[in-house]
């Protein structure tokens, strides 16, 4: 399920939902007439009358969802380093195909780390343990001296025998938690070293559900992928789901809303949407890091990849109940009142009883009946010359194009530079066949003998710190064991003089003394074997002078050369690429066009249509992966595994825009210079409600500047009334796009 997503969800204001249903007249309440009094209502600029009607008292949101493919997620639970993907986007795959091998002997590395860490952690827990054990006798030791005092020195010791008593209990609570805590450092080398060792028998990465593959992450930029960083995607393009794009979880407000549906070619279906275990929402909380809304209809309706459909949210309050415009309503103290045209034409004041209001609408539950004229305040003038505009549905577009597209080439990975210095030699240049293991170029970095004399320097350091730490603790042995240190002696002055040191609590302080060496001989044991790795990774293609050898990490075809020898390089500076074979994929970018309108925070979908000409003639094809930039990069998704659930992630493929892929039907072309830019949807409907924009109009609240509505005039019968709609916020050419308030076949004004 994804999590992030590229384009902008379209919110609109809360609208009355007035959806009139006709049904046969019945009991209406008690209906109470008065005289006409001297009309007190706004002069309005002609007649303005709209007819009872059976509607829905509550409100609405309708929020832009795109049909898109399900995913799923390929990732290492570990890091790892990649030797090679093996699919790139538009490949079909199978479940249990291998996308990708890792780097075997980089995991075996960490495996080695994570048992030298497991071994260290246990000795290190067990002797600290035993000191732990060791010291509370001695304090017990040291309180229990007391039964040999005399009464008055029993008195100057009952302090100390309270702080020997607290100390224990302190110790003992750090016992408990000491061993809670090491429990869960094993635990969790435990789980790496499995991961590692998964990847050590079988470093490969296999794909967990058959689809399309969508996404790769791109290894120009280094090989090294994260802990549950999305190596490769693979999309069921059988299997579509409704994704309001831009929405994620924590901001969605609407799942307390009575009724919720989706139009698909102007047909409801009802919709529920994702629902995500408390665990998801504490992960997401955490990696800040939420998942979009899904929604999906068990009716399985036929959707398009790439085509956007309204969904609609409605809270009611009152249903199948009688209404008028909230603005028929006028008020005197308590009492609520309504003009109503007669059968003379006139208006007759008419007492009424309110239910429940909404934005725009009122319950009346006495007093008025079904199809009755009930005067309403405007002040806009009522068109009384105009000709009729019925309302049909249509397809609605708004095109995007991608102005610079070029063929992707399979598995490029840019070679650069881990140090600064001079190239000695570049032993490629283009067009080579390389393999695993080959030398490609030799950097001199004028540092490398002090590399490896800095990572010499610090075993030694770390020698003589073990060894200082261990001829200190001889000496405290020793003078302890001859007689106690000074401090010993005054510590014990106000005890009886028949005895020096207690022979038990000798014992005991010479027993600490011991396990505190071999305390610091594990820790020594375990740092310099961490220092040693390291001189030996510093140590590994230098010789000693600072010139460093770099190999080939995998087979391919040398695309590129950057350096010669003798240019002096940047840590992190392009030497060279190794590109896999051309594929009959094309990348396309999402750039400024002096050209053309280009909306570049926006990219196909996958499975969405898209064209270019080239002499005349469109050439068709299907978006069929994207490329990782900006918000897409840094969107998640939820996976669940035997392991529980994870957040993963994409990679920026680098690229600087918006950015994916497509397959053209008939096969790229030999000759694309001619060609446009590859046209595709920014929006995109079908069988949805389009109107002339000049027959919408705009309202402002007088009150309320920022509170702007929007209506037409509808053609009910022999009246002309106000008629409140949502409008989408996409407007193409001299029409717009309506999501609520008219339907097919209503008669609208268009004026003449």
């Amino acid at each position: 399920m994804k999590i992030r997503n590229l384009l902008s969800i379209k919110k609109l204001a809360v609208l009355g939902i007035c959806a009139c249903v006709s049904f046969l007249a019945g009991g209406c309440g008690k209906m109470t007439e008065s005289s006409i009094p001297e009309l007190e209502e706004p002069v309005a600029l002609n007649e303005a009358y709209r007819p009872v009607e059976y509607g829905t008292i509550g409100s609405i949101q309708v929020l832009m969802a795109t049909a898109v493919p399900r995913d799923y997620c390929n990732y290492h639970s570990a890091n790892v380093n990649i030797s090679q993907i093996y699919v790139e986007p538009g490949d079909t795959v199978n479940a249990g195909d291998v996308l990708a091998v890792c780097d075997v002997d980089e995991a075996k590395k960490q495996l080695q780390e994570c048992q030298a860490a497991l071994v260290h952690e246990n000795e290190t827990y067990e002797i600290s343990a035993q000191i732990s054990d060791t010291q509370i006798k001695l304090w017990e030791s040291q309180a229990a001296d007391t039964d040999e005092f005399s009464t008055e020195q029993i008195e100057k010791k009952e302090s100390t025998e309270d702080d020997y008593n607290t100390q224990i209990a302190t110790e003992q609570e750090n016992q408990r938690y000491d061993k809670q805590l090491h429990e869960y450092r094993v635990q969790k080398i435990n789980e790496q070293m499995a991961l590692y060792q998964q990847i050590v028998d079988d470093g490969t990465l296999k794909a967990v559900h058959s689809g399309l593959v969508t996404y790769t992450k791109k290894l120009t930029d280094g090989r090294s992928a994260a802990a549950y960083e999305n190596i490769v995607i693979v999309s069921d393009t059988d299997d579509l789901v409704l994704d309001i794009k831009g929405t994620a979880i924590n901001e969605y407000k609407y799942s307390d809303y009575d009724k919720k549906y989706v139009i698909v070619d102007g047909e409801k279906y009802d919709v529920t949407e994702s629902q995500y275990t408390s665990e998801v929402l504490v992960l997401s909380k955490i990696n800040n890091r939420y998942p979009d809304v899904c929604v999906e209809s068990r009716e399985k309706p036929f959707l398009t990849a790439g085509q956007m459909y309204p969904v609609y949210f409605e809270k009611t309050k009152a249903n199948q109940a009688l209404v008028v415009g909230k603005d028929s309503i006028y008020k005197d103290g308590d009492i609520r009142y309504v003009y109503v045209k007669n059968d003379e034409g006139s208006r007759e004041k008419r007492i009424i009883t309110t239910g429940e209001s909404d934005e725009n609408y009122t319950q009346v539950t006495e007093g008025l009946k079904e199809g009755e004229l009930v005067y309403y305040n405007s002040t806009d003038q009522v068109p009384t010359k105009y000709s009729k505009y019925t309302v049909t549905r249509s397809d609605f577009d708004i095109a995007n194009y991608g102005v610079r597209y070029s063929r992707s080439d399979a598995g490029t990975i840019t070679e650069t530079c881990d140090y600064e210095g001079q190239i000695v030699s570049v032993n490629v240049k283009q067009d080579d066949t390389v393999e695993k293991g080959m030398l490609l170029y030799v950097v001199d970095t004028g540092e490398g003998k002090a590399a490896i004399t800095e990572a010499k320097n610090a075993i030694d350091s770390e020698n003589e710190s073990y060894a200082q730490k261990i001829a200190d603790y001889d000496k405290q042995i020793k003078d302890l064991s001859e007689g106690g240190s000074s401090a010993e002696e005054n510590n014990r002055q106000d005890e009886k003089p028949d005895t020096a040191y207690d022979e038990q609590q000798l014992k005991l302080n010479l027993q600490l003394f011991d396990l505190q060496k071999k305390l610091a001989g594990a820790d020594h044991t375990y740092q310099l074997s961490r220092l040693q790795s390291a001189y030996d990774s510093i140590s590994a293609g230098n010789d000693g002078k600072g010139n460093i050898s770099v190999y080939a990490k995998n087979d391919g075809k040398v695309s590129k050369v950057s350096v010669k020898a003798g240019d002096n390089v940047e840590e992190g500076s392009d030497i060279l690429q190794i590109t896999g074979n051309s594929t009959d994929v094309l990348l396309v970018q999402v750039k400024d066009s002096n050209s053309y309108k280009v909306y570049k925070d926006n990219i196909a979908d996958v499975g969405e249509r898209v064209s270019l000409e080239l002499d005349g003639t469109t050439i068709y094809g299907s978006c069929i992966g994207f490329a990782g930039y900006g918000s897409v990069a840094q969107k998640g998704y939820i996976n669940q595994d035997d392991k529980g659930v994870h957040i993963t992630g994409n990679t920026d493929s680098g690229y600087g825009n918006a950015a994916f892929y497509i397959k053209l039907d008939n096969g790229i072309p030999d000759d694309l210079t001619r060609a446009s830019a590859v046209k595709f949807s920014y929006v995109s409907f079908k069988k949805v409600v389009v109107v002339p924009t000049s027959i919408i109009h705009k309202q402002v609240n007088p009150m309320d500047k920022d509170d702007i509505s929007y209506y037409v005039w509808k053609i009910d019968g022999d009246s002309v009334v106000k008629q409140p709609v949502i409008l989408s916020d996409y407007t193409s050419g001299s029409n717009t796009l309506v999501l609520y308030g008219i339907d097919e076949g209503d008669e609208i004004c268009l004026a003449s």
